[in-house]
């Protein structure tokens, strides 16, 4: 099982620049409004700009626009969040894990960067680490993306081989995601990944009763019924499967299963 951590990005600030007005004259001698430089506007017009450059995979002109940014407010966390986010892009994580804790020392109740901290650390294999660092995320007072935060805790626990760790992180994310589809199906697919059907037919079976249908849900079906030999229904998910999301991964790797 392919397992990914999330990292929870800073918002697009807007691109509109509110600039503040002093009073110059023209040679017929009326006033006339000129601009005044507002270091904070120019660095969230350069903040925005490096992350849609980053968006778009244009690194250099993503790296000139953050450092810019960084030039106009020296002090801002969002500018070394961003920072952060560009050199976790260029696979560089020194430079990267350096700006997260710049961030975290100018915003320190900054949960955002807790979880991103801890998703960076736990790609290096640095369990204890990130396990440390996400909660310290889930701590903060007012941080709202807790059950996000329990999935990267679960996730990062089963890539360091702690399944039962991960189990319990996969609980606490269900409970405080509120029984959220895409919470069921994550948590199924690493029941399934354990071999614990009893478990993972119990969850699935709670997916079910979310009338949406997804191409991960019937994956997990297929996956279920294919456990559990019942061919019938297994291939029932599978026509379905092909019929409603036949572009998807999930239908090719049922295909692939019935080679």
């Amino acid at each position: 099982m392919r397992t990914q951590l999330y990292t929870l990005l800073i918002a697009i600030v807007s691109l509109a620049l509110a600039s503040g007005c002093v009073s110059q004259r023209t040679l017929d001698g009326k006033s006339q409004p000129a601009q005044q430089f507002d270091a904070q506007e120019a660095a969230q017009t350069r903040l925005a700009l490096g992350l849609q450059y980053l968006r778009s995979g244009n690194f250099e002109q993503a790296k000139a626009n953050l450092e810019r940014a960084l030039s106009y407010t020296p002090d801002n966390p969002d500018v070394y969040t961003g920072l952060a986010f560009y050199y976790q892009q260029v696979r560089d994580p020194q430079q990267a894990e350096s700006y997260y804790r710049q961030a975290l020392k100018l915003q320190p109740t900054d949960g955002n960067n807790y979880n991103n901290l801890g998703v960076l650390l736990c790609n290096q294999g640095r369990f204890a680490e990130a396990e440390q660092q996400f909660q310290r995320a889930i701590d903060q007072p007012g941080y709202v993306k807790v059950a996000g935060t329990y999935e990267n805790l679960a996730r990062c626990a089963n890539l360091a081989g702690q399944w039962q760790l991960a189990d319990q992180y996969y609980q606490l994310a269900l409970n405080h995601s509120g029984g959220s589809v895409a919470m069921l199906e994550s948590y199924a697919t690493f029941l399934l990944a354990q071999g614990n059907y009893p478990k993972a037919a119990e969850v699935i079976a709670q997916r079910a009763d979310f009338p949406q249908l997804s191409a991960s849900y019937l994956w997990l079906e297929v996956q279920l019924a294919h456990a559990q030999r019942n061919h019938n229904k297994r291939d029932e998910f599978g026509a379905l499967l092909l019929s409603r999301f036949p572009r998807s991964d999930q239908a090719r790797n049922y295909q692939q299963l019935n080679k």
